[in-house]
């Protein structure tokens, strides 16, 4: 009995270690082949697996389609075999990079990343005169979790703290050029009805919606900065002050508030960069920020990377044109 057990052991040890290496080895090509995509490398990646990586990722961008795309991949990858460094890629990265995301893309390299110079951002302010609340939001770029929940927290605590004092509103994005929107539409999210407020469309036409809930504005329902319930502001007029100046994610905030009763821009047309983007960090610690989709608002209307039109064309004080419309439907 014990010389025929001891045939299988061998054979059930060395299935078992088999069945270990298949395992390991498919765990190492899956983490070599999909890793890059979260950040995860087995290896240093060589120059021409560094460009593998930084088409597959530009492959996603809303602009990747075409002759322009299809030149700048096929330059960057007949390149990549004979590069001696990540440097040498740079300038075909960066022309693949716009081809494929667009004006609102860019790929930036370490260092410029490293000589970019911090400030604290500029926190948004919130009064109230003559019975109507004034909400200012500045634009928001690379804040830290701190800095995104304080900015949400001003403009909700300030809009609750007037909203008796107020028959109106008026919401100020003129000047700020994106950042971070979700601290901002959490912000107001008061003067929001809850629900779909916007969503972003891929070039194939699928989309992810933003929604506003009581506790602020999210993806899909999911609140990502997240401010205390309040109750909603309701059956007041709301101006929304825009300019050539407002970008990117101020221009997510006007796009939210187009198509609700009661609400009308004022200004001049946005800059026009109605896209969402997503940071994509490299094994060098540069980053593409690519384009993959465009805004579309709450009717379902879509926008390019077009400027938003106001509904009332103000080449000066659109300030005082918003006060005037809110007086005219009652406030006083």
């Amino acid at each position: 009995m014990i010389r025929t057990k001891k045939p299988r052991r061998r054979y059930v040890i060395g299935a078992v270690a088999a069945v270990a290496l298949a395992v390991c080895g498919a765990a190492a090509w899956g983490l070599h082949e999909y890793g890059p995509r979260f950040g995860v490398y087995v290896l240093p990646p060589s120059p021409q697996r560094y460009a593998e990586i930084v088409v597959d990722r530009l492959d996603t961008g809303y602009y990747a389609s075409g002759p322009e795309w299809t030149a700048a991949r096929a330059a960057l990858v007949h390149a990549a075999p004979s590069a001696r460094s990540y440097e040498e890629l740079y300038p075909l990265i960066d022309a693949a990079t716009r081809a494929a995301g667009g004006k609102h893309s860019a790929f930036q390299p370490p260092a410029s990343r490293e000589d970019a110079n911090a400030s604290d951002p500029v926190l948004p302010t919130v009064s109230a005169a003559e019975g109507v609340g004034i909400v200012t939001l500045p634009e928001l770029v690379d804040p830290d979790d701190r800095a995104q929940q304080d900015y949400a927290d001003v403009v909700a605590t300030g809009i609750a703290a007037h909203a008796d004092q107020a028959c109106g509103w008026i919401v100020d994005v003129r000047g700020n050029g994106g950042g971070n929107m979700y601290p901002m539409l959490s912000g107001v999210s008061a003067l929001l009805p809850d629900g779909p407020a916007l969503s972003f469309r891929t070039r194939g036409g699928t989309a992810t919606t933003v929604t506003v809930q009581e506790d602020g504005g999210g993806l899909e329902g999911q609140t990502i900065v997240p401010v205390s319930p309040r109750a909603k502001i309701t059956g007041v007029p709301i101006a929304v002050l825009q300019d050539a100046g407002t970008g990117s994610s101020a221009e997510a905030v006007v796009t939210a508030f187009r198509g609700i009763e009661g609400v009308r821009l004022f200004g001049a047309p946005t800059a026009g960069y109605t896209s969402a983007n997503l940071p994509i960090p490299l094994y060098d610690g540069a980053r593409i920020i690519l384009t993959q989709s465009i805004y579309a608002d709450r009717t379902g209307t879509e926008y390019p990377e077009v400027p938003l039109l106001p509904d009332e064309t103000v080449p000066t004080d659109a300030a005082e044109a918003a006060r005037a419309w809110i007086a005219a439907e009652g406030c006083h």
